[in-house]
């Protein structure tokens, strides 16, 4: 009788210990932080403030030559222009420059320009192919250097002749390098300029009947 007592009352005991236990780790979730919390505080404290992208303002440069309502057909004007190749067959940049600026500033003068062409010539070495690709290749880089100077793409046309129309004799090395070229040719209106060469051809003719050298 005695021991079955005691270990009833063993076994209140343990059931008594494991109760308590139970209840003090509920009091403590009940009572604590709360981990949601806790992860939210902390995202709040280490997330970066929030950075604005401010856009780099637009600047819009106005070309120095742009495409203009043409004028009447009986007003048009017409200006040649030749910007020789190097005996290596190429432009030398400070050169190209020269001829394209000074170009540049002469259509500038002129009341409006319809049409910049650009003309590229060889001379007879090497086969009609090949010249015709190189002439393509040559009018193209002076209609680069044309636009990278504020030419309106619009106005450039380009035409690649090749070999198929020498100024000079083939078969001489001076003739070739004469074939060698780009032909610039102007076309617009070009205004009180146009007058003035009139008047300053009249008077070269004039002169010449007279026998004198202007």
């Amino acid at each position: 009788m005695n021991s079955e007592v005691c270990l009833l009352a063993r076994r209140l005991s343990l059931f008594t210990a494991l109760l308590v236990g139970v209840l003090s780790l509920v009091a403590c979730q009940l009572t604590g932080p709360s981990s949601k919390g806790l992860s939210t505080g902390a995202l709040n404290v280490d997330k970066p403030a929030k950075q604005e992208i401010v856009a780099a303002p637009h600047v819009e440069t106005e070309p120095v030559l742009i495409v203009r309502q043409p004028a009447p057909l009986a007003s048009v004007s017409e200006k040649h222009f030749v910007i020789p190749v190097a005996r290596s067959g190429d432009f030398a940049p400070d050169e190209l420059d020269n001829y394209v600026l000074g170009i540049i500033e002469e259509s500038r003068r002129w009341e409006f320009v319809a049409e910049l062409q650009i003309h590229g010539h060889t001379d007879s070495e090497g086969s009609e192919l090949s010249n015709m690709l190189l002439s393509i290749r040559r009018a193209n880089r002076v209609a680069e250097r044309f636009e990278e100077l504020g030419v309106e793409a619009g106005l450039l046309l380009i035409e690649a002749h090749g070999e198929t129309q020498a100024i000079a004799d083939n078969t001489t090395l001076d003739g070739r390098i004469a074939n060698r070229r780009i032909e610039i040719v102007l076309i617009g209106n070009a205004g009180k300029m146009a007058a003035e060469q009139d008047q300053y051809d009249a008077v070269v003719a004039e002169l010449r009947t007279q026998g004198e050298t202007p």
